[in-house]
């Protein structure tokens, strides 16, 4: 009778480990984002079709002057969109507990010229934007120098 008391306490206390690890305590999904304009531009805006690598000039003509131009990393920023999230807190998966807001973000469109002032290349990105903080676009804008190229 004991050894079987034994055996059935380790049983119980495999699947209690085996349950922690499969089944999750909590899950947060996101829940769809709202998306406030900052300007008139849209992201439809900054395709330029035909010409590939438009010129600074063809590009201020046709969008305006940019929010922020960093010469020395030669890119130049484009306010877009703001963008508040919030996430659905699941316990156990299933029951909602909570929906707290992420930190607000900035829809951005980012555009890098070469030594000729033609366009690079053109990306909108989404970055994390401070209030009250300038340099937040420019580290943006140097974190997107420093990747490659998405092919």
């Amino acid at each position: 009778m004991r050894i079987h008391g034994r055996s059935t306490f380790l049983a119980a206390g495999v699947l209690c480990a085996a349950g922690f690890i499969i089944w999750p305590g909590c899950a947060s999904p996101p829940l769809p984002a709202s998306r406030t304009p900052v300007s008139s531009l849209k992201p439809a805006d900054f395709s330029f079709g035909k010409s590939a690598h438009p010129s600074r000039d063809d590009i201020v003509t046709k969008v305006g002057k940019p929010d922020e131009y960093f010469a020395d990393l030669r890119v130049a920023c484009y306010k877009l969109n703001q963008i508040k999230r919030r996430r659905l807190v699941l316990l156990f998966g299933v029951l909602p507990i909570a929906a707290p807001k992420d930190h607000d973000n900035l829809e951005v469109a980012m555009i890098q010229f070469d030594d000729h002032d033609r366009a690079q290349r053109i990306e909108i990105r989404i970055i994390y934007s401070y209030p009250g903080d300038p340099s937040g676009m420019r580290y943006a804008a140097r974190q997107w120098m420093t990747k490659p190229e998405a092919p």
